[in-house]
């Protein structure tokens, strides 16, 4: 058990995320995101090891925050394609803001294959069953998810699409556009078309 605080590995990891999107995971140090958190070097040590150590932390406390946000999102007052809008967007504004809108942003995608790879899969899964979940109760309400193939194959489409939309828009205005029209197709495959704005 780490004696050290959860508040102040909260500070550690948004330290080490502002860093590493700024300068870099390479050229950020341990005294750096010790700095940057307002903590001791010796209070960092007692709970990572290693900057690879921080940054396994915060892979896994974004993907943490990213399902948890997306399992959240979905309300019952509001439209299917607003609930999948919503859905995705908190999975994925984040990582898209933290993409675009950083030095070194996309570089933290790139880092560490195996790492990478293994965030990957727990984030995708993590999504796929949230989105499976949703369109099982989307299809008792009269959704025609089968028109996808099924829930597995709608979470798969939907998760797919979403994500070479993440990686191929530039500016955040286009990204949630291309969402917006994303989900408004989707509910209309789906046999749920809902009147939207046309603003994002």
């Amino acid at each position: 058990m780490s004696i050290v605080s959860d508040n102040n590995v909260r500070r550690i990891l948004d330290a080490a995320l502002t860093l590493f999107g700024r300068h870099s995971f390479k050229r950020t140090s341990m005294a750096d995101i010790a700095r940057e958190a307002g903590v001791a070097r010796a209070t960092l040590y007692l709970r990572f090891a290693d900057k690879r150590a921080v940054f396994e932390a915060l892979a896994d406390a974004v993907i943490d925050d990213a399902l948890a946000g997306a399992e959240a999102a979905w309300r019952d007052d509001l439209t299917f394609a607003e609930n999948l809008e919503a859905t995705i967007l908190a999975k994925d504004l984040r990582f898209f803001r933290l993409m675009r809108a950083t030095p070194h942003g996309a570089e933290l995608f790139d880092l560490d294959a195996e790492l990478a790879r293994a965030a990957a899969t727990r984030l995708d899964a993590g999504f796929s069953a949230i989105l499976v979940q949703r369109a099982e109760a989307a299809a008792k309400e009269g959704a025609r998810i089968d028109a996808f193939g099924g829930p597995g194959a709608f979470a798969s489409f939907l998760s797919v699409t979403a994500a070479g939309v993440k990686y191929e828009t530039r500016t955040e205005a286009d990204y949630l556009a291309a969402i917006r029209l994303l989900v408004r197709v989707t509910a209309l495959a789906a046999g749920k078309p809902s009147p939207m704005e046309d603003t994002p």
